[in-house]
């Protein structure tokens, strides 16, 4: 068997930020041969942006079909960010194969839009792929899917595509989730990593398998490059290709111009009036303090606790549309409730006022706005050094039903609250409830 070069292209973690997106299908489109491979690692769709929300990110998967990759896999923002409709019907109009091998319905059936593997010849050849994502446990039960350990889905993977000379790996677990998978299973060629948004250069190599990530929203494209001979895999390499001096492909811009005005046109209807909610991350924020409530109502806690930087901006008297709605709180963040003892509710409110907590920047974990501010509360005061829950001081020894956004429960920014009880509400975003809150507080603009 002669020697051979395969060439794979990947990227990830689009995040529909689309001004790169021309740029990166100029850049594939001139490096495309009939032998290079295209991967996509997920997280191409986030329902910031305003023509994914409204095509429910189908506009994600009509760019991906003029791309024509050779295989993708999901992120979390498709997987656990999209209705389960949403998701099941995502990919009805794909050509391409999607890997996914531990993702599955309710019943535990395999979703009908997913392949577990799949295996490509070249040159004599044999190349198997599959893919996995991260496992957010406590989250695809709520969207009424099952989610199953990626580790375990890669083991029966592999058993299915032992006979193949080189393994690719399509990874949405990020760096860390690839390293053990590495680590456990070095039959892997080849990691194509996502999620934690890695800017790796030249790859990593961990027991022999290479890892490659390409950071984020299309800023790089990364490149590796394998050399086949009869014992398999020869050499790796990998590099990344930075984009920001490539020129855009015309078609695409003009596609992504026709849906992004397409997008405003839909959202733009005017859903109620008001008197104007101004809004302050550092002082009193009316429309903050009007989700906090619509919060508390809508999960039927008996208090709220929210970063008033969910709140981008204010309201502005007049007409409120869905476009204002989605600019305002354009977070892919869900309610949740947390049940409290009143120990763990003061240090929530003392950690919450926190300086260092209140500036925060932050990156990830559904939020897109710029610091986390100081929180608005419902139900809550505190005065004369003091805090009174429901009217009446806080209770160290009574349990609380609190109110707040899943983002805070997941480890990185208060760890304590990911081991406390708490049920999250789903599908529905921040953006809905303040939909919601406001149509029932002020008047509905109906047609005619």
């Amino acid at each position: 068997m002669a020697m051979t070069t395969l060439t794979i292209f990947h990227y990830n973690d689009l995040h529909s930020k689309f001004d790169q997106w021309p740029k990166l299908v100029s850049f594939l489109e001139e490096h495309r041969t009939d032998d290079t491979l295209y991967f996509d690692l997920g997280d191409h769709a986030d329902r910031t942006h305003p023509a994914t929300e409204v095509t429910r990110g189908k506009l994600n998967v009509r760019l991906l079909e003029r791309l024509r990759p050779t295989a993708v896999t999901i992120g979390n923002n498709e997987g656990i960010t999209f209705p389960h409709d949403w998701l099941a019907e995502l990919y009805d109009e794909a050509t391409f194969p999607i890997l996914l091998g531990n993702v599955y319905e309710a019943d535990g059936s395999r979703p009908n839009w997913v392949d577990e593997t799949l295996v490509l010849e070249q040159d004599g050849f044999h190349i198997g792929l599959f893919g996995v994502t991260a496992p957010y446990e406590e989250l695809y039960p709520e969207l009424g899917w099952q989610i199953e350990s990626p580790y375990e889905a890669a083991e029966r993977a592999l058993k299915q595509l032992a006979h193949c000379d080189v393994i690719i790996a399509l990874s949405h677990l990020g760096f860390f989730g690839d390293e053990r998978l590495a680590e456990r299973f070095p039959e892997i060629d080849v990691i194509l990593g996502a999620h934690t948004h890695h800017v790796l250069d030249e790859g990593v190599m961990t027991n022999g398998v290479l890892i490659a990530q390409a950071g984020k929203y299309g800023k790089y494209v990364g490149e590796v490059t394998l050399t086949l001979g009869e014992s398999g895999v020869v050499s790796k390499e990998a590099r990344l290709h930075e984009l920001s001096q490539q020129s855009d492909s015309p078609d695409t811009l003009a596609l992504l111009h026709t849906e992004g005005a397409d997008a405003e046109r839909l959202l733009d209807v005017t859903i109620a009036e008001t008197d104007g909610y101004t809004s302050d991350w550092f002082g009193p924020s009316p429309l903050g303090d009007l989700l906090v409530e619509g919060m508390v109502e809508w999960c039927a806690a008996d208090v709220g606790i929210i970063p008033s930087g969910v709140v981008l901006e204010g309201l502005a008297p007049g007409g409120v549309t869905l476009n204002m709605l989605h600019r305002i709180c354009p977070h892919p963040i869900n309610p949740c409730v947390l049940t409290l003892d009143g120990e763990t509710l003061a240090r929530f409110l003392h950690d919450a006022n926190e300086e260092t907590f209140t500036t925060m920047h932050v990156r990830g974990l559904g939020f897109r706005g710029t610091v986390l501010g100081e929180p608005s509360l419902y139900q809550i005061e505190q005065r004369d050094g003091q805090t009174y829950v429901m009217g009446e001081r806080l209770d160290l020894n009574r349990t609380y039903r609190v109110a707040t956004v899943d983002m805070l429960t997941f480890g990185p920014l208060l760890p304590y609250l990911a081991d406390q009880p708490k049920r999250y509400f789903m599908p529905e975003l921040l953006r809905d409830v303040l939909r919601e809150t406001i149509v029932a507080r002020h008047e509905v603009i109906r047609k005619g």
